[in-house]
Order: structure tokens, then C-alpha cells, then sequence
């Protein structure tokens, strides 16, 4: 050993400090590798710590053997030692960046730990002073109501306050002049629509952003079926933070089965008449949930498809754009021609497609995800063309292959994505993405993914105060029981039924069917029509099918119950308003427009005056 340090006393001085500082690079390389890898908690435990030891042994080899080298000047090991140990600290030290970003953008998400809401005072753009404001009151209203309370207090405000049951009412006595302001929720600008410019027509008074904290379930791992809804934010914003808007307009309901490797997709459609938990029961769109915020869509749904709702991801979808033009694009049919307004909202800049498999940038893609407008069946046509998007994109990043793009996708969910999903849920989707690579060829044909189809029907609500019907949906029973059974078999919650007949065409394309499409038995609380200017016989035959007594009742116009507006022989009013529960009703009366005899005798005068003098209706003794 002394003969070895005095050899080195006459060795190169150049030599000695690079044998120093590739074993200094390499030590510090491996203490970040191996800071990075333990984070990685349950991936890979064996190998982790194999890896670890075999480093470490590797970093002895390398004073040892190198020393050795330069004590009896083997020039050539020596540089190709040295080398690979240059190659090997850089390369744990790229590995090392990238595990904390992939930790870091996995923590980031993770500990994500507040949802934001905002809500508006708003006043038409004229007024000058208030005086009277307009406020909903439901206290579950997180942004109508529990942050109007926090404006009307932060900035001592002393205004009359008016009590709304909705807010639709609120906005027609705002511009009715009936009130000066009204307190709404973020997403007012699209909420309504007989105030299509409402966001032109009307100024912002007061804003106010509040925090929500959100609940994680830390179960730990994702080895068990799980179930997530993803909950669209349209919006303008660059950032799930910025962008704090939440309509409830886009609900996909998700499962997934880490033994099968098998996934449904089930979109909710907005306009779904439904009650809802956190306004009491009372039936309303299914949109409108939102308005209590994150639990009152989970629950609601929850009550609607009879299973428990895990975990939720709130995704921003101006994010889309980002996330599809890293990806370089995705494939999806596009189904019908369509123009859109851009990721800005601005029409002057139209995102137009044509029907037919396209490829699509990020803007293309979110104007896909966005539009209903000029679609056949509107919302439920737009349903399907994101659950196309969502699998188009959920197997192209699945076809990922460089480190470079996997960081560009980590930095776009980080920024458009908060969920209640842990850190060690996340982390243990690894297992997951495992099992796709061991039982396929790729994690793109590792995946199988099903869809489901609600079968609705138009349903009219009536709104007494209001004096109006506003559309919604109803579903079919049967429809929701064949769907809610398919979201159990994957979640192993019930059995799968057994196929014993099969069938099939070669000559046939085979298409993944739709579960719940064509089933249109039994509606669900179904509710009285609308009958006016309807035939007669159409109600008796509805009041037959439903097993209620149709009482039929002339009416003249000096009668109250006289619908101008309709013509004669029709129905011109009805005893019970459309929109209302069949539950207990019995029978209904409808009025019927018939004429008195003086009007009768009046339009046959009016006939014969319109009968002209002419020859010819003497000849053939027209009268």
C-alpha cells in the first residue's frame, strides 16, 4: 500500500485529477439516481434495490480497478474505464431528471389540494346605482350563494336583497329593471340562453375566487376496479387554476379493471332530468349539479347509476389543444360537417371540418369536443364524438416513445388537471401499464375500451312562476339498467351474462355495439305533454297508452279557457301543465277551440263574399 502511494506521488498530475473527478461525478451522479428511484414507491421494489446495489459495487470497482490501472500505467484501460464511467454518470443523471419530473408532476397533481370557484355580482351595463340585487337561495350553491355572502360582507355591502329559487327568473327581472343586480355563477355568459349576450349586455361589479379543498381517498393502490369521472371546464383560460368555471356541461363516467385491463366510457348528457342531492331532490338538469360544487356531481350521478363514484379528474379543455398538438395529432371520424369558434371563442376565426376520418390539431380537436349547435341530436351527438376524441387520444399516448414528449404531456395535465387521485394511486398505475405490455404486442393494443349509450327522449318542462317550458331529457329505463349493469360487470360488482347465440356477417365490418342503444322501454318519471294545438285523438291516444281518463271540453272564444293562437278543432288548453308528474293524476280535461254560431254564420258570409261575380259560376250555377 505505501508503494502504491509513493508510485502515485510520481504519477501524471492530470491523470490523478481526472481518476478524482469521474469518482466525485460518478458519487454524486448515483446519490441523485439513487434520491430519484426511492421516491418510486412500490414500482419495482426488487429491481430498485438490485440496481442500487449493483451501483454502489460498481463505484468500489471503480477506485480499485482505476488506481490499480494508474499504478501500473495501462493507459488504455484507463481511458476506456473512465469513459464508461462518464457515460454512466450522465446517463443517471438524465434518469435522475426525469424521474423528478415525472414525481414532480405527479406530486404537483396530487397535492393539488383546492378546487377553485368563482362567482359574480353583475349589473346591465346602464345602471348606475344599486340598489336591489338578486341572490339564489340554495346555501349548497357554493358560487350563487356561499360566495355572494362572502362579497356582500367583504365589501359591506348594504343592498336589498332579493330571494331567487333559479336563475333564470333572476336574469328576466334583471332585465326587466325589477332588480339592479344579480349574483351569478361563473359560467353565466352560456348558462342563458333567451340572454344570448348576456356577457355584452352586462358589467362585472364585484369577483370574487374562493378555494375549495378537496378530498383524497388514499386507497393507495389501483388494484382493485375503479371507477373516475372526468368533468369538462370549458373555458378560455390557459390553467385549471385560472380556469375555475365549472358548468357540469361535460360528465364522463369512467371504469376501468386493472385485472381485465378493461375500460367503459358512459357520457352523461347535460340536459338529463334528474334529481339532484344538493337542491333537496328536486328534479333539474343534470348540468346544474354543479352549482354545490364537486360532491353534489358525484353524488348525483352516483344516485343515478346505483355505484360509488372513487375518484374525479377536472380537466381544463383549452388544455386539449396542448395536450393533441404534442401528441402531433390524433385520428378521429369526424361525423358531420361542422364550423366552430377557436380555443378564444373568436368566430372570426372558424375551425372548419369535414365529415370523414381526419387528422386533427389541438385547435381542430377542441372544436370537435365543443360543438352541438347544427348536430343532428345536439349534445347527444357531441357526447359521442368526445368519447371518439377521448380514446383517440388515450391510445396515442399510449404509443409514446421518447422521453422528450412524455415530459411536454406531464406539463400539460399538471397545468389542466386536478383530481382527488394520491400520489401513491397515481404512481401505482405503473402495475397497470405493465400488464398492457406483458399481455400485448403495445400498451396501445393492451387496452379495450366500451361505450355506452343513454337512450333519452325530449321532455318539457313547465315553469309555473315563469309561465314558459324549457327543453330537457328523459331517459328510458330499460336503457339506464342495461348500462348500469355493464359499468358492474367491470367493476366485478355483478356477473357477466352469458352469451349463447352468436352471429355474424364476413362480409360485414364488425363494430363494437353501443350498451343501452335501441333499448326505449318504460320512460323514466314520465310527465304530462304539451297539448296544445295538438288533435284530439293524439291526447286520447296518449291518455289510453298511460291509462288516464281524457275529459274533453268545447270552448268559444268567450270562454277563458280560448286559445287564440290555436286553430279551430284543437286543443287550445289542458287542466294539468305539461311538465308535471304522471305520479296520482287520474285523468286531465282538454279544452278544445270550437266556433259559436254567429262566427260560424260570419265565415260563411265572409265565404260567400269571397265567391266573384264571374260568368262562368252562373253557367255552372255556383253559389
Amino acid at each position: 500500500m505505501k508503494r502504491g502511494l509513493k508510485k502515485l506521488i510520481y504519477i501524471s498530475k492530470i491523470r490523478l485529477a481526472i481518476y478524482l473527478l469521474i469518482g466525485i461525478l460518478l458519487i454524486l451522479s448515483s446519490f441523485l439516481f439513487t434520491c430519484s428511484i426511492l421516491k418510486l414507491n412500490d414500482i419495482e421494489n426488487l429491481l430498485r434495490v438490485f440496481i442500487l446495489l449493483f451501483l454502489y459495487i460498481f463505484i468500489i470497482f471503480y477506485f480499485y480497478i482505476v488506481y490499480k490501472f494508474i499504478i501500473n500505467k495501462n493507459k488504455i484501460k484507463y481511458i476506456i474505464i473512465n469513459i464508461i464511467c462518464f457515460l454512466i454518470s450522465f446517463i443517471l443523471l438524465i434518469i435522475s431528471y426525469y424521474i423528478n419530473v415525472f414525481y414532480g408532476a405527479i406530486d404537483f397533481i396530487a397535492n393539488k389540494n383546492v378546487n377553485y370557484y368563482t362567482g359574480y355580482l353583475i349589473s346591465l351595463k346602464d345602471t348606475n346605482k344599486i340598489k336591489n340585487v338578486g341572490m339564489i337561495n340554495n346555501e349548497d350553491d357554493i358560487e350563487g350563494y356561499k360566495i355572494a355572502n362572502i362579497i356582500v360582507d367583504e365589501y359591506k355591502l348594504d343592498y336589498e336583497i332579493s330571494d331567487y329559487d333559479n336563475y333564470e327568473d333572476m336574469i328576466d327581472d334583471l332585465y326587466d329593471n325589477k332588480i339592479d343586480g344579480a349574483f351569478v355563477q361563473s359560467g353565466y355568459s352560456d348558462d342563458f340562453l333567451d340572454h344570448v349576450d348576456i356577457k355584452k349586455e352586462t358589467k362585472i361589479v364585484y369577483k370574487k375566487t374562493i378555494e375549495e379543498k378537496i378530498k383524497k381517498n388514499n386507497n393507495n393502490k389501483l388494484d382493485k376496479p375503479f371507477t373516475i369521472l372526468l368533468m369538462g371546464v370549458d373555458s378560455t383560460e390557459n390553467t385549471i387554476e385560472t380556469a375555475n368555471s365549472f358548468n357540469g356541461d361535460t360528465l364522463m363516467l369512467i371504469t376501468f379493471n386493472p385485472k381485465t385491463l378493461a375500460a367503459t366510457m358512459f357520457s352523461i348528457p347535460r340536459d338529463l332530468y334528474v334529481p339532484i342531492t344538493c337542491k333537496k331532490g328536486a328534479s333539474a338538469k343534470i348540468n346544474s349539479s354543479s352549482v354545490g360544487g364537486i360532491d353534489c356531481v358525484m353524488d348525483t350521478i352516483k344516485n343515478l347509476v346505483d355505484i360509488n363514484i372513487d375518484y374525479y379528474a377536472r380537466i381544463n379543455f383549452k388544455g386539449v389543444v396542448d395536450l393533441v398538438d404534442t401528441l402531433k395529432g390524433i385520428d378521429v371520424l369526424v361525423t358531420y360537417p361542422f364550423c366552430e369558434q377557436d380555443s378564444n371563442r373568436d368566430f372570426s376565426k372558424q375551425i372548419c371540418l369535414k365529415a370523414g376520418n381526419q387528422h386533427l390539431n389541438g385547435e381542430q380537436t377542441l372544436a370537435y369536443a365543443r360543438h352541438r349547435h347544427t348536430l343532428p341530436t345536439g349534445d347527444l351527438q357531441r357526447i359521442q364524438n368526445q368519447q371518439l376524441i377521448v380514446e383517440a387520444i388515450t391510445k396515442k399516448l399510449l404509443s409514446l416513445n421518447t422521453l422528450t414528449d412524455f415530459k411536454k404531456i406531464l406539463d400539460v395535465v399538471r397545468k389542466n388537471v386536478a383530481t382527488n387521485l394520491s400520489e401513491s394511486e397515481i404512481t401505482s398505475s405503473y402495475e397497470i401499464l405493465k400488464q398492457m405490455i406483458l399481455n400485448s404486442n403495445s400498451l396501445k393494443e393492451g387496452v379495450v375500451i366500451s361505450k355506452a349509450y343513454l337512450e333519452v327522449y325530449d321532455k318539457s318542462i313547465y315553469n309555473e312562476k315563469r309561465g314558459t317550458y324549457s327543453a330537457a331529457l328523459g331517459y328510458y329505463e330499460s336503457s339506464l339498467e342495461k348500462i348500469k349493469k355493464f359499468l358492474k360487470v367491470n367493476l366485478e360488482l355483478e356477473e357477466p351474462e352469458i352469451i349463447k347465440d352468436f352471429s355474424f356477417d364476413a362480409n360485414t365490418p364488425y363494430e363494437q355495439p353501443l350498451v343501452g342503444k335501441g333499448e326505449k322501454n318504460e320512460v323514466n318519471n314520465p310527465t304530462v305533454p304539451n297539448f296544445i294545438g295538438k288533435d284530439v285523438s293524439y291526447v286520447e291516444n296518449w291518455g289510453s297508452k298511460n291509462n288516464i281518463t281524457i275529459n274533453k271540453v268545447m270552448v268559444n272564444k268567450d270562454d277563458t279557457h280560448f286559445n287564440s293562437n290555436v286553430s279551430i278543432g284543437l286543443v287550445g288548453s289542458q287542466s294539468i301543465k305539461a311538465g308535471a308528474s304522471l305520479t296520482n293524476i287520474k285523468s286531465i280535461t282538454i279544452y278544445i277551440n270550437v266556433m259559436t254560431e254567429d262566427d260560424n254564420n260570419q265565415s260563411e258570409r265572409e265565404d260567400d263574399d269571397n265567391i266573384i261575380d264571374d260568368p262562368i259560376n252562373d253557367l255552372f250555377d255556383i253559389n
